[in-house]
């Protein structure tokens, strides 16, 4: 099973996009299903408050993972600076915006528009979007920044 399938079963099973794309990558990465779950089940819904997309932030946390920094050293912060700029820029090419109210067009933070949003059957058309290219972009890069 691929990374981008495995990951939209996680969130067809109720987790969230950031728990969904981050899942997919963790035991690869060095971290157990349960502690990946755990860890970014606050960041669906742009961290709850309609800010930057679960899906982006899962990629995010997963990249940091492969190729984060354990010391302070310049030569590596630069690195991950330069791999999270370049994620995030791919991000903006395929998707557009990286704020969740902006790319699903309610502000799910809102009780209110978020119900109207799963009644309009929002998450699954943009969510399954979002976790796709996260995880495509993630693959790419984690194949080429090896």
């Amino acid at each position: 099973m691929n990374r981008t399938t495995q990951a939209i079963q996680y969130h067809d099973s109720g987790f969230n996009c950031a728990q969904s794309v981050l899942t997919a990558f963790a035991e690869d990465l060095g971290l157990s299903p349960a502690l990946a779950l755990r860890l970014a089940s606050t960041f669906g819904g742009g961290m709850r408050m309609a800010a930057t997309c679960g899906a982006l932030t899962g990629a995010l946390m997963a990249l940091g993972l492969a190729h984060g920094f354990s010391r302070p050293d310049p030569p590596d912060k630069q690195r991950i600076e330069s791999l999270t700029r370049e994620l995030t820029k791919r991000w903006r090419k395929e998707i557009g915006p990286t704020d969740c109210k902006d790319i699903l067009g309610y502000d799910v933070s809102d009780p209110i528009q978020k119900e109207a949003a799963k009644k309009a059957g929002v998450f699954d058309a943009h969510c399954h979007v979002c976790i796709a290219k996260a995880t495509d972009i993630l693959c790419s890069m984690l194949a080429e920044f090896a």
